[in-house]
């Protein structure tokens, strides 16, 4: 959640103390301490982006996605041309479902503020879900022409071209993350599943092994290792991984299925 943003300067400037003061509660989780607060502040400074701005947090911390809308919207009345609200206003009703509405006020920030990479990010996240992956693609590479680091935009980017089944390009994508942020799991994740897809299974067990490494329980990948040592003929490593699946997720049928078949 994005809570930057000046005060109101056409009235009467909000004290930094109660600024700080209100960040302070946020920050560590005192909820309702900090609504409290900024309903107080509010009587005295009722045309204060910055509080509908931090009340809109406050609410969606605390799961109250209605009302958190209604903040930002509060906000925006005031200043409409605010692009951390209309971020974060986005971010909130893509949380409720409402894609439309969302990729409506992710594009307003980005309109406001040209080089706001994370609106772009999100942007292409919901472009990806609405099955719209060219324009993903065109979202998440102007991330990158911004924050060419932005390690989650090159995993997302190369999720999008493995739909778009451009997996030499998918791979690049991947393993410019994993440059980036050498123990981003979901990104060796993907480039374990897209060696699996190439029959590259020397490469997928070596991803898969990594993921382990940094995420030890996670019953999915211990599967997906038993089904690259299966096709690699490693029939007894293979049962080992399904057996650890097991182990971890009693009720994973895909673990089940092929030792029933081994045996």
């Amino acid at each position: 959640m994005d809570l930057s943003g000046k005060v109101n300067k056409k009235n009467q400037r909000l004290p930094q103390t109660h600024i700080k003061s209100v960040f302070a509660l946020y920050s560590n989780g005192q909820i309702q301490e900090a609504l409290d607060s900024i309903k107080t502040f509010a009587k005295d400074y009722p045309d204060e982006p910055l509080l509908y701005n931090i009340s809109g947090a406050c609410y969606k911390a605390s799961g109250q996605l209605d009302a958190a809308v209604e903040s930002y919207k509060k906000a925006l009345a005031i200043k409409p041309d605010y692009a951390e609200v209309n971020y974060n206003l986005g971010v909130t009703l893509n949380e409720l479902g409402q894609l439309d509405a969302a990729v409506e006020y992710y594009e307003k920030a980005i309109a406001i503020q040209p080089d706001y990479a994370d609106a772009y990010n999100n942007l292409g996240n919901i472009f990806m879900r609405l099955g719209q992956l060219d324009d993903a693609v065109k979202s998440y590479k102007k991330v990158l022409a911004l924050k060419p680091n932005y390690a989650e935009a090159h995993n997302n980017l190369g999720i999008t071209l493995k739909e778009l089944d451009q997996l030499d390009a998918a791979i690049k994508s991947y393993k410019k993350a994993l440059t980036i942020k050498p123990d981003y799991v979901e990104a060796h994740n993907n480039l374990g599943s897209i060696f699996m897809e190439l029959g590259q299974m020397d490469d997928a067990v070596k991803s898969y092994k990594k993921v382990l490494a940094l995420k030890p329980d996670n019953a999915e990948t211990y599967n997906n290792l038993g089904n690259a040592f299966k096709k690699l003929g490693q029939l007894g490593a293979a049962v080992k991984r399904y057996e650890k699946t097991i182990a971890i997720q009693p009720d994973y049928a895909e673990a089940h299925m092929p030792i029933a078949g081994m045996q």
